[in-house]
């Protein structure tokens, strides 16, 4: 394990993996460490921040690997390759392999960054300034700047990159109207620009095949999302159907295979659209409404609140078996998470945030399969690359755990020996595992661990490990019984 003592004011965790796991860095004070997780934890470049970012970093991201992202990679799959650190006036990139390689900008004006990111590919950075004043693409190859004024939003649903080709979708706000803007890669010329039939937009969003933009209004206007070609025609208008209650929507995602499009609502229900019409193929209901849902309920239940406990099946029941867990605050759909075949759909909702539903699919059927209820409010939700069908989420207790499940067989729970982290932790799957084992990356605020899960029941446990190329057990289904 990797310790550090993390740094005051990052909105992020201190230590982060690169896009395949082959890659931690961690951010120690003033010291950056970028770590192989190939050569048993080593670090293989050290670099010391500059006046600028020192105690004060506000940003930590891995770019994205060259060409089209891998589930599976192998082990001739180029991973993330450049590190941007940065602050709401400063920030930094530097190359894994190129040491004598680095790139120092500063914010053109007196507005601070208030977003920064990798754009398209390593070699640009986007930076939207405060007040929304602009959107500068910075080259790393060249040094030059491409300024486009007047974003609508100063985050990540105000811009979209299309999957390979890089063409830039960015929402503006032109003399007062909702406008979508189509540049093209690397020159960034406009392509078109459109004045968008929106009151307020939320966000814009490429189908995974980059055949289609989604742009979706505000909810306070009811059902609305609009749907354009790549090359910025207007395809589809959805307002919603007609005995919809109309309460507008809060989250939307795409299939893997770019056949759906997913509309997460304030009424705690998701409408599907075929990707062929853009019409309503089904409305997945609010769980809450259904009573018993069969026996495919978990519930978390352990001794104390620091005591790692075991999922129990809940109870036979014509309502819903845990009436104390009715929500308290507004309902709406949150998060949306299709599995890599998109034969699964984990979704939360923010009013009932410690509660994953899961929804199967086969072919435009979908039905509720079943839900997880944890102790804690659901953090992350992260589907098994090389396991389709595993799902594995993270909670926002205080104890370090993984929780994982396949549906129709009894979930675990894994307690992960790392220093205490106050409920700030994360994980991810490290998509570099040879052997198959379902290795994971697992954080806090003051360090990480790789390891992979073991067992079930009370005899479930995370082993650790220190090098992600040794061989270890392959995972398998069968790890998890029947229910």
């Amino acid at each position: 394990m990797v310790l550090t003592r993390g740094s005051k004011g990052l909105s992020c965790l201190p230590v982060v993996p690169s896009e395949y796991g082959r890659f931690v860095c961690v951010l120690n004070g003033n010291d950056l460490s970028i770590v192989s997780t190939q050569g048993y934890q080593t670090p293989i470049r050290n670099i010391i921040l500059n006046e600028h970012l020192a105690s004060r970093v506000r940003v930590l991201r891995w770019s994205k690997p060259p060409g089209e992202i891998c589930m599976v990679p192998d082990v001739f799959t180029s991973d993330s390759q450049r590190l941007l650190c940065a602050n709401g006036n400063h920030l930094c990139v530097w190359d894994v392999y190129d040491e004598t390689w680095s790139a120092n900008i500063e914010t053109p004006d007196k507005a601070g960054f208030a977003h920064v990111d990798f754009a398209a590919n390593h070699d640009e950075v986007i930076a939207i300034s405060e007040f929304n004043v602009q959107v500068t693409i910075f080259s790393l190859v060249n040094g030059e700047q491409r300024v486009i004024k007047s974003p609508k939003l100063a985050n990540a649903n105000g811009y979209a990159f299309r999957p390979i080709t890089g063409h830039f979708a960015l929402l503006l706000n032109v003399d007062a109207n909702d406008t979508l803007a189509l540049h093209q890669p690397e020159t960034y010329e406009v392509i078109t620009t459109v004045i968008l039939p929106t009151v307020d937009a939320q966000g814009v969003k490429w189908s995974p095949n980059g055949a289609w933009l989604a742009v979706w209004d505000s909810a306070s206007v009811g059902t609305k999302v609009v749907v354009y070609t790549a090359d910025g025609q207007h395809y589809r208008t959805y307002a919603g159907e007609a005995d919809d209650p109309n309460l507008g929507i809060k989250t939307v995602e795409w299939s893997p295979d770019s056949q759906i499009l997913a509309l997460g609502k304030h009424d705690a229900t998701v409408e599907l659209l075929s990707c062929n019409t853009f019409t309503l193929i089904t409305t997945l209901a609010d769980p809450m409404s259904f009573g018993s849902i069969g026996r495919q309920i978990y519930a978390e239940q352990s001794p104390s609140s620091t005591v790692v406990g075991e999922y129990v099946l809940a109870p036979k029941s014509a309502v819903f078996p845990y009436t104390y867990n009715n929500a308290s605050s507004t309902r709406a759909v949150s998060s949306i998470s299709f599995n890599p075949t998109g034969t699964m759909v984990a979704i939360i909702d923010q009013g009932l945030p410690h509660i994953v539903w899961l929804w199967s699919r086969k072919n435009d059927t979908f039905q509720l399969a079943g839900a997880l209820i944890q102790k804690s409010a659901v953090k992350q939700v992260l589907w098994c690359p090389k396991l389709p069908e595993l799902l594995m989420t993270v909670s926002d207790g205080e104890t370090p755990t993984v929780h994982q499940w396949i549906c129709g067989r009894v979930p675990r729970i894994a307690l992960v020996p790392i220093q205490g982290g106050g409920g700030k932790y994360a994980a991810s799957w490290i998509k570099a595992d040879g052997s198959q084992s379902g290795i994971i990356w697992f954080g806090s605020q003051i360090g990480y661990m790789l390891g992979y899960v073991d067992g079930h029941g009370a005899e479930t446990e995370f082993i650790q490990i220190s090098n992600v190329e040794d061989e270890y057990p392959a995972l398998s289904a069968e790890e998890f019984p029947a229910s």
